[in-house]
């Protein structure tokens, strides 16, 4: 008995901790990656079309994704988003390739809530914060638990769907 109350305590504790997202140096929320391919002595031109090759197969036709390639600097900005449950989180994806190398930045996200929309924040809301913002018009503690797990379980699926397009991105320009 002693050790499913300690579980349970775990488990508890663990679906209302804070979610921290990694961020810059002003402190906005960006996922980003630095990466040397294996082939060091691939032109950036060449890192460039495996990068749009990439980008037609992660990002088909119908997915929204907007892209824009600035040819004189080797850069890719996509702008697209990720569906969330009921949510979608709007995003940039820049990819710059240089010699050797590509640098891929994901930053500007967005919730839209059907018309609502926030940016995603560095760490999400504390229980403590949440019944502060209500201002005890939301009388049930229980309420203000379930928006804060929810808040941080929406943050994990957007961390996780980051980092899935970055090591996406990773295994498409380092193999061969």
């Amino acid at each position: 008995m002693k050790y499913l109350f300690i579980l349970f305590l775990f488990v508890s504790i663990s679906a209302l901790a804070q979610v921290k997202l990694p961020t810059n140096e002003v402190g906005q929320v960006q996922y980003q990656e630095l990466v040397r391919v294996p082939d060091s002595k691939r032109t950036a031109r060449q890192l460039m079309e495996q990068v749009h090759s990439w980008a037609t197969r992660y990002y088909p036709l119908g997915n929204e994704a907007e892209q824009q390639y600035d040819r004189e600097h080797n850069i890719l900005f996509v702008r697209t988003f990720y569906s969330i449950g009921n949510q979608s989180v709007r995003y940039t994806l820049t990819i710059e390739t240089k010699f050797g190398r590509y640098r891929a930045t994901i930053t500007d996200l967005i919730i839209d809530d059907n018309g609502r929309t926030q940016p995603v924040r560095a760490v999400t809301s504390t229980v403590d914060e949440l019944a502060v913002a209500a201002d005890s018009t939301v009388k049930d503690k229980r309420v203000i638990e379930q928006i804060a797990a929810d808040q941080a379980e929406l943050y994990r699926q957007i961390d996780k769907a980051c980092r899935e397009t970055l090591a996406n991105l990773k295994q498409s320009l380092t193999e061969n």
